[in-house]
């Protein structure tokens, strides 16, 4: 081999070495992580927080459990949540960081913390039915140690909602 084979066959080496290394730099982006979802093309699905409340009040008191109350804090993480879901089209409870890493990132002491997401539910009684029908959901939103609740639903680029219910209790 001659002198500028071995110079030609090494920058071709270590150009496949630069690529690779990009690719694992641009696919570390999608590995999730708290707040690693891009939710600039998605937008808010708007949804009455009072029939979602009302309607989980009323299934609780039939189970023996006290009521719950709608926090604000809990609302935005909710809304991060059916936002990064919408974003990636994934329903998943780990595409933007765990539900514990979530709720302390706005400041909630959390004690306690359960989450329900769905997809392509077209409306909040659509959604709630859904989840008392559902063991896992239902067993949730008959969590006795939870006491405030967040609920939100968004699109992304598809049009299709994702719905996120995050209850919990601070310490």
């Amino acid at each position: 081999m001659t002198a500028a084979e071995h110079r030609s066959k090494h920058a071709r080496r270590l150009s496949g070495a630069g690529l690779a290394f990009a690719l694992l730099l641009a696919l570390s982006g999608c590995a999730g992580g708290l707040g690693s979802v891009d939710v600039a093309l998605t937008r808010d699905v708007p949804v009455d927080r009072q029939v979602a409340l009302s309607s989980l009040n009323a299934f609780r008191a039939e189970n023996g459990l006290p009521a719950l109350v709608f926090n604000p804090i809990l609302g935005e993480v909710a809304e991060r949540q059916a936002r990064a879901m919408a974003a990636r089209g994934d329903l998943s409870h780990s595409v933007d960081g765990t539900l514990p890493e979530r709720v302390r990132s706005y400041g909630y002491d959390v004690y306690a913390a359960a989450e329900n997401i769905g997809w392509n539910y077209r409306s909040v009684p659509a959604v709630m039915d859904g989840w008392k029908n559902s063991a896992g959901h239902r067993k949730n939103l008959l969590n006795p140690r939870v006491r405030e609740i967040g609920f939100a639903a968004a699109e992304g680029p598809n049009g299709e909602p994702y719905w996120a219910l995050v209850l919990a209790a601070r310490e």
